[in-house]
């Protein structure tokens, strides 16, 4: 996709929901030189846009469709789901037998490679959750040196040769799982498959690769409705940015989103968050307090109720998680944190209490609390008081609903994926994918956000309806809260003077069941009056 200049337009003749609390509803908007100049009544649109420039106007229906602000994807791994064809994608396998089979096929197909790499199985969904072990890959790697990494992305198996090639099979890390015989299992959780990532990565990716894959999902994203995203490095977890590609795509004309990135390590330099341009922008620090709940690695209060003994684990002392916050807000860099568990969440909290005490206040940019998916209810005044964005991932409630209940137990399960307890809050709250973890469609998460129900319309067993939001709630979240979240003024709104980012749907969700939101498909999508999907 090249990007051409964008043309002067009206649009009219659907409903347009324009996200702007001030005036929520129009008949039509006027775009010219990228930003919404009129918005409101068709004929008070149609005389500011001819006194403004003629006749030469592009005039668009929308058939009586939805228009809407641009989509924006608050918290995904873009490099690494724009990549993964490179890779044996095993997320529609249903047992251990067709993981290893689909395996060993692509082993037997690609001979020119030492290096294998296979990712996104979810056992839980299976019959029989039984989990590929090293014997199983050592059994068909012929010579290969091949890892597997579940859907969540914090846990790993790796055949021996690649245990033994990355130096994996000595190294004392915690997080490198021995048995009772003290030998490693090939078992690795968290951060600990970093080097064979590496060695995977040296052999498979080159940059005319990445960036001609981040080409192709980059166009996916805005076929979707989404004209921002907001992409988290994690190198040693498998999910590097390399923010230059999409320099390079917005350079030569390809890059039909915004891409505003975190870091998981601060930058050498002095600079704050904001270095770049309204296209692709530094936004801060990505820190990972613990895991998740399917590799049991996410930090609990009490025991996971399938494994007795098993809180979980955090990733950082508080003393590390507070010099980590420190150095970021006295820099003026913002911060993104990971914490699944409640008792990750707690260290969040009493950290932060710490952090802006030291501060004499609140930082200028708030802390983003990502994903806070088991967070007892008496959290949400310490949550309210430090002021911080809530990052929910709504379509993990839906990828979940087997496992989390085993996890948890029926009563931890009520305080999970607490959405309408969240807004009601007046937190900031954004929505997001975590792709590749998850599907990226934007439209799967706003479908359960406000159904919360299986594809057949049940309810999730122990999930909470009464936390369900309605469509134009979820609609904000994914649209002007991400802005929010990081202090831009003038997006994910229509609005007069705006950046005129908006997507035309091919019908109107406010008029259909609220079922379909999961089909919904998009007709077209610009970004700053540049079309950027659509015929």
């Amino acid at each position: 996709m090249r990007q051409k200049p964008g043309v002067p337009m009206i649009v009219h003749g659907g409903r347009i929901w324009t996200g702007d609390e001030a005036n929520p509803a129009a008949e039509a908007f006027f775009v010219e030189g990228g930003v919404f100049r009129a918005v409101g009544g068709l004929n008070d649109v149609e005389a500011r846009a001819r006194a403004s420039c003629g006749h030469k106007i592009d005039v668009i229906d929308a058939g009586g469709a939805l228009v809407m602000p641009g989509i924006s994807d608050a918290h995904i791994h873009l490099t690494a789901y724009c990549k993964n064809q490179l890779y044996t994608d095993l997320s529609a396998v249903s047992s251990i037998d067709e993981l290893l089979g689909a395996l060993k096929s692509h082993i037997e197909e690609h001979p020119e490679f030492h290096w294998v790499r296979a990712f996104g199985y979810n056992e839980t969904l299976w019959p029989k959750p039984i989990q590929p072990t090293m014997d199983m890959i050592d059994s068909i790697a012929n010579g290969r040196a091949v890892i597997v990494s579940r859907y969540c992305g914090h846990a790993h198996v790796a055949g021996r040769i690649a245990m033994e090639e990355s130096g994996l099979w000595n190294s004392r890390d915690a997080n490198v799982v021995r048995g009772p015989d003290g030998l490693p299992t090939g078992v690795l959780n968290e951060e600990a498959p970093g080097p064979i990532l590496s060695l995977v990565e040296r052999e498979h990716e080159t940059r005319e690769r990445i960036k001609s894959l981040a080409v192709k999902g980059c166009g996916m994203l805005a076929s979707m409705g989404v004209t921002a995203v907001h992409a988290c490095d994690a190198p040693l977890y498998g999910l590097p940015e390399d923010i230059s590609i999409f320099q390079d795509m917005r350079d030569s004309g390809d890059l039909p989103i915004r891409v505003i990135t975190y870091a998981d390590r601060l930058p050498g330099m002095s600079f704050r968050s904001g270095l770049g341009d309204r296209f692709v922008q530094y936004a801060g620090l990505k820190i990972f307090l613990d895991g998740s709940l399917g590799a049991r690695t996410a930090a609990l209060r009490a025991d996971f109720s399938d494994a007795p003994g098993n809180k979980g684990q955090l990733n950082h002392s508080d003393e590390e998680l507070f010099d980590l916050m420190y150095a970021a807000f006295s820099r003026d860099i913002q911060v993104q944190i990971h914490m699944i568990g409640d008792a990750a969440t707690d260290q969040a909290i009493r950290v932060a209490k710490r952090v802006y005490e030291r501060l004499g206040g609140r930082p200028r940019r708030p802390p983003r609390f990502n994903h806070v998916i088991v967070s007892p209810p008496e959290q949400l005044d310490d949550l309210v008081s430090l002021g911080v964005v809530i990052d929910i991932q709504p379509i993990q409630t839906y990828t979940d609903r087997f496992m989390a209940p085993s996890r948890l137990g029926p009563e931890r399960m009520r305080q999970t994926y607490q959405f309408r307890r969240f807004y009601d809050s007046g937190l900031i709250m954004t929505g997001s994918s975590d792709a590749p973890m998850e599907n990226p469609n934007p439209w799967r998460g706003i479908w359960v956000a406000v159904c919360r129900t299986d594809s057949d319309g049940v309810p999730f067993k122990y999930s909470r309806e009464d936390q369900a939001l309605a469509l134009d709630e979820a609609l904000t979240i994914y649209t002007r809260n991400p802005y929010r979240a990081i202090g831009w003024d003038g997006y994910g709104v229509i609005a007069e003077g705006a950046s005129a980012d908006f997507a035309i749907l091919g019908n109107n969700p406010f008029e259909d069941d609220a079922q379909k939101l999961k089909d919904v498909k998009v007709r077209a999508t610009y970004l700053e009056g540049v079309k950027t999907y659509g015929g």
